[in-house]
């Protein structure tokens, strides 16, 4: 599968050690929140480059799916991992040993009759590009890790019980429909399945932390669950570092890499809120559209989203902390704003067509609103950021950018050396561009100041001429 780049990795982990092993080799991990409670971290790999959103699924196969379709929704990631410990299904393993899953069985699936037990398992090959870079990375050593443990790629085993005795059901089972399993777990068959029907690449890190042998217990109190879930995780992560390394570049912002595949259903602030501007100073709206079906908003989600926009605001200093908020949710959309007041008002906005938006006021003078260039770029640049980071909404493959000014009768613009008021002013009622392409949603996350100084001088050109 040819993997589109992006930015940014899904590491799935089951258990707290694993998490933690992790979490540790992240600098500034910040708490994403799903829509429906999932709690995702974001950080970026220390000392390389790209992002992780970092996941705990808990036990067993079945959450492991929902919580890694929960994150490819939320990021839509270059790659999906899962990082974590199993148990030894091979003799020639050491405890601590890294086994990369060349294919993933789902062991459990079966059928049972009068002749016994018969095998009808599903199976997921690893990616052929992640597992080429992990078997680069394990061949040079790049991983970096002090006593850089054994390293071996063959199958691994997903199925619903943790497995400690060689002579119990299961481990028959496995010896004899699967003996080229080398480890056994309870979470790849799910999130590799979650991974399939997301067209998502995926591969399964593990370290051996016991032998599946009876004397689980001991190796848990020797403190191998720590050590492995370590080794896993450096070696996860030094196979996602050298994956952004080799990425190709991203594709330019509003170039035609991604073309636009309807017309641009564009709802402008008014429309969204159902009311008429009662501020007295100018507003700058900022909107991304989505550009396929994929960030449509089901109705439950949207009557919740109220709650997710004012926490957002609060969160990235669109609203202060103490400041009272109107919300208000309809069929079509869902907003939050400040109050008015002399110095306008901000709030943030969701369509149902997944389209967002937010608004925040113009600097000002004794003359009124005033149009600086560089004010005016960095504000864009912020309301952009702002739209691209809200979680709890789907992320289109691509996106339409569009920005306004408005109320903009009146407006000025604040140019070195000329009196305040000097160069006359906007006659028009409103100002409204859109970005000249549609731009890839992952590019946007990665370089959010090129669309912005794309939009900012699309936005100044035309307020220039309206004056």
């Amino acid at each position: 599968m040819t993997i589109e780049p992006t930015d940014i990795v899904v590491v799935v982990t089951a258990l707290e050690s694993e998490y933690a092993a992790v979490r540790d080799l992240l600098e500034e991990p910040a708490v994403r929140r799903h829509a429906a409670g999932t709690r995702f971290e974001v950080g970026t790999i220390r000392g390389g480059t790209g992002r992780v959103a970092l996941a705990l699924a808990g036990a067993g196969n079945q959450p492991a799916a929902v919580v890694a379709e929960r994150a490819i929704a939320e990021f839509r990631p270059r790659a999906v991992f899962f990082a974590g410990i199993a148990g030894a299904l091979h003799d020639d393993l050491d405890l601590g040993s890294v086994v990369v899953a060349t294919k993933v069985y789902g062991y459990h699936g079966g059928f049972e009759g009068g002749e016994g037990f018969g095998a009808r398992p599903q199976a997921w090959d690893a990616d052929h590009e992640l597992e080429q870079i992990a078997r680069s990375v394990s061949r040079d050593g790049r991983w970096r890790f002090p006593a850089a443990p054994r390293v071996v790629f063959r199958p691994v085993a997903a199925g619903e019980v943790v497995l400690d005795s060689p002579f119990a059901p299961s481990a028959q089972q496995l010896r004899q429909h699967y003996s080229d399993a080398a480890a056994v777990e309870l979470e790849s068959a799910g999130t590799a399945k979650a991974a399939h029907l997301n067209r998502a690449p995926f591969l399964t890190v593990r370290a051996i932390s016991d032998r599946a042998d009876g004397r689980k217990h001991e190796s848990d109190r020797a403190g191998w669950q720590s050590i492995a879930a370590g080794n896993a995780a450096a070696f996860t992560i030094a196979v996602v570092t050298e994956l952004f390394a080799s990425a190709p570049s991203l594709p330019a912002l509003g170039s035609s890499a991604v073309t636009w595949q309807r017309p641009v259903e564009l709802s402008w602030r008014t429309d969204l809120t159902g009311t008429t501007s009662a501020v007295e100073r100018c507003a700058v709206e900022v909107h991304l559209v989505p550009m396929d079906e994929y960030g449509r908003l089901e109705a439950h989600v949207l009557e919740r989203m109220h709650e997710l926009l004012t926490a957002h605001g609060r969160t990235h200093g669109l609203f202060s902390g103490t400041e009272r908020l109107s919300a208000e949710v309809s069929a079509d959309a869902a907003w939050v704003r400040s109050a008015p007041s002399p110095d306008g008002h901000r709030g943030l906005a969701v369509h149902r067509t997944g389209q967002r938006c937010a608004w925040s006021p113009l600097q000002y003078n004794a003359h009124g609103s005033v149009v600086d260039r560089t004010a005016l770029g960095r504000q864009v640049e912020r309301s952009l950021r702002l739209l691209a980071e809200l979680s709890g909404l789907p992320a289109p493959a691509a996106v339409a950018v569009a920005a306004g000014l408005e109320p903009a009768a009146g407006l000025t613009e604040n140019r070195a050396g000329q009196l305040p008021g000097a160069g006359g002013s906007c006659t028009a009622a409103r100002i409204r561009v859109h970005s000249g392409g549609a731009v890839p949603f992952h590019a946007l996350l990665a370089r959010p100041q090129e669309a912005a100084d794309e939009l900012t001088a699309r936005l100044h050109q035309a307020f220039r001429q309206a004056c």
